[in-house]
């Protein structure tokens, strides 16, 4: 692949994925209205147009595949528009059928431009929707209707449809007619156009003859509404507009509107200067920006924080040895700072999106597999919002995903099973997310069967991983389903385990300096609680030294700093702990952590304890030293070093040492069970 076709393939994934957002957004809203079965005409055009969209930039990009497939959809989404397919639930389902296959192809042509897959059943399926609704070749359905033959002659076939969906609902047809000077009638005819919208349906506007001056252009308006006459009337008053009501043949025609005060009508709307050339501009102020070339930007900051540091750490040197330019240059790597500080922030801000493009995803799955498994889910997004990093977001998918099949299909109980224990027939999910400091905290809920604890712990036993006469709080119980391997579903299903256990997810959780907590009551539900930074990039880090060897720790993470005598530390059930404000804080001793050997004096004198915390937990690392604060850019360890766990991956200091930077998620979760050990 060439570059130039590479970069084409990138802008061409970047639309896709955002008409496949949007594309998912409108059917979840569709759904909804599925039931009453009255879908909102600009949203069913909101959705057809993006279908026609996806086609077009397929087509133009060659990708046979997706265009067949987005045209099909299209055609159905036509036909749906024009009332000649119903909206229910097959055909719902049928459209997310097709909106999965056509995210499959599109993620996979960022793989390879070669990708494809087939498509011919689901165009099937629709194909055979349109095949259904042959035309009934029904009578004319406007012939007792007391309007205008030339007005009917020139509607379209979606104008038709939507001029019988408002009489088959009752509605009142109304016909405006309003004039507009010249100067100003795109602007006056679209807010006319936005009144009539908020209590009805605009269903064609066309032009008409009865211009009032030769400066003027006259419109009329055909409107569905179920407000009265006088209500309309009320509701569009203007100088130049008359209101009349479209009645049945036969019977007498209400009389017009009277004219309203002139003073309205001839008031020019604030900002509304008439300017041609704003009607040119785009509407949206976005640019789309590939992630790598964000990445590229927030290297090149990366290194100039490490150079401001080094810059820093030499001028600090130069005026402590008296040099006269030391004070100066001293003054000159503050402002720099200042500067860098505000272009990072600004590098970080461009990273960050709203976490709803995630929840929209989870929301389809949601739906799609409630009816895989024959249950009835409702899911409740909150704070959806908040903003996190992208990359973070992207790996944060799998995680989540595993957890929301789980308690599809681990924890809401079948409708009746629910109702036998009393409960709503309908399960529910709550998806939550908040911002916490400088962490994202998402909350994951359901009023599932819960967690068998008792459960747990004998499975755990069967399988060696617990003495049979441990005594273990809830807490550490529910720890025990993120081991290797570890399940407590009596047999493997195809939705949710799929080869991947809940220490895959932690994992993946942990990876990202994060953490996952789970809470749970037998019969009530389960929460899983995910706790994030917010970015990973350049981060403020406390550099702390445990004997000849330095380490970063987030300082996010960092609650406080303590210096501890030794009579302070209590051991208990082995592990060495000390009063806190009236609760007990844990310690973890490093050293003892990395295998360090021994010194003669450890333990005898005071030491430093940093009290890190992460959602509800806190731990005291015990260390040698604490060195001050600085900014740091997180590196990956790379695949080679992927099974190392307690790091979140190594930073260059100013002093162009390299050092490792400690996960303090994992850290936390590991020295809970005691069982962590590692090698420095």
């Amino acid at each position: 692949m060439t570059e130039k076709s590479s970069q084409a393939i990138k802008e061409f994934l970047g639309e896709a994925e955002e008409i496949l957002e949007n594309l998912s957004a409108d059917l979840m809203e569709l759904g909804e209205t599925m039931e009453t079965g009255d879908a909102n005409p600009d949203l069913l055009n909101s959705i057809f147009r993006g279908a026609h969209s996806l086609k077009g930039l397929s087509g133009m990009f060659g990708f046979v595949d997706i265009a067949d497939l987005s045209h099909q959809l299209e055609s159905v989404l036509d036909g749906l528009r024009l009332g000649k397919v119903n909206l229910d639930r097959v055909l719902i389902d049928t459209l997310f059928e097709a909106l999965e296959i056509l995210g499959r192809l599109v993620h996979g042509k960022g793989e390879s431009s070669d990708y494809t897959i087939d498509v011919s059943p689901v165009v099937k399926n629709l194909e055979d929707m349109l095949k259904g609704k042959a035309d009934q070749g029904r009578d004319d359905p406007f012939a007792d209707l007391d309007i205008d033959r030339s007005v009917l002659d020139v509607l379209t076939e979606y104008e038709e449809h939507r001029l019988l969906e408002n009489l088959k609902k009752g509605r009142s047809l109304y016909r405006v007619v309003a004039s507009f000077q010249l100067a100003t009638f795109d602007t006056d005819l679209a807010e006319v156009t936005e009144l009539l919208k908020k209590d009805g349906e605009v269903i064609s506007t066309l032009p008409s003859s009865d211009n009032c001056s030769e400066d003027a252009i006259a419109f009329q308006i055909l409107v569905g509404s179920a407000l009265g006459f006088e209500e309309i009337g009320a509701l569009v008053a203007r100088e130049n507009l008359r209101v009349e009501k479209i009645g049945h043949k036969g019977k007498k025609p209400q009389a017009a509107a009277p004219a309203v005060p002139a003073s309205r009508s001839t008031e020019q709307p604030a900002g509304k200067t008439g300017d041609a050339t704003a009607s040119m501009r785009s509407i949206s102020r976005m640019v789309r920006v590939d992630i790598d070339k964000l990445d590229v930007l927030m290297n090149i900051v990366g290194e100039l924080v490490i150079a401001k540091g080094t810059i820093g750490e030499l001028s600090e040197r130069l005026k402590h040895e008296g040099h006269t330019l030391g004070g100066e240059l001293v003054k000159a790597t503050r402002i720099l700072e200042r500067r860098l500080a505000e272009l990072q922030k600004g590098v970080m801000e461009v990273r960050m999106v709203p976490i709803s493009q995630l929840f929209d995803k989870m929301a389809r799955v949601v739906r799609r597999m409630a009816g895989e498994v024959g249950k009835k889910i409702s899911l409740e997004i909150r704070g959806a919002e908040t903003e996190l990093d992208k990359l973070i977001t992207e790996d944060l998918s799998d995680p989540l995903l595993h957890i929301i099949r789980n308690a599809i299909d681990h924890g809401i109980e079948p409708p009746d099973i629910r109702l036998a224990a009393g409960k709503p027939e309908i399960g529910r999910i709550g998806l939550y997310a908040m911002q916490k400091g400088n962490h994202v905290v998402i909350e994951i809920h359901d009023d599932g069967r819960g967690i068998d604890g008792e459960k747990v712990r004998r499975k755990a036993i069967d399988r060696g991983l617990i003495d049979e006469n441990a005594e273990l709080s809830q807490e550490e119980i529910f720890e025990l389903i993120f081991l290797p391997g570890f399940s407590t579903a009596d047999k493997v299903s195809e939705l949710s385990g799929r080869g991947v256990g809940m220490d895959v997810v932690k994992n993946n959780i942990s990876a990202l300096s994060g953490m996952v907590e789970i809470s749970s009551r037998l019969g009530e539900g389960t929460t899983m609680v995910i706790t994030l930074p917010i970015t990973l990039a350049i981060i403020k880090a406390l550099i702390i030294r445990v004997r000849d060897k330095e380490f970063a720790i987030p300082i996010t993470s960092v609650m406080e700093t303590l210096m501890i005598e030794r009579p302070a530390v209590r051991t208990i059930e082995g592990r060495e702990v000390i009063e806190l404000r009236q609760s007990t804080l844990p310690l973890l001793r490093l050293s003892h952590l990395f295998n360090y050997p021994p010194v003669v004096d450890e333990g005898q004198n005071p030491f430093f304890v940093v009290v890190v915390g992460m959602a509800e937990k806190r731990l005291g690392l015990v260390v040698d030293e604490l060195l001050g604060q600085q900014d740091v850019v997180i590196k990956p360890l790379g695949n080679v070093l992927s099974f190392v766990r307690g790091f979140a991956g190594a930073a260059e200091l100013g002093n162009r040492k390299t050092i490792l930077v400690l996960d303090v998620g994992s850290l936390m979760s590991e020295s809970i069970r005691g069982e962590m050990s590692l090698n420095v």
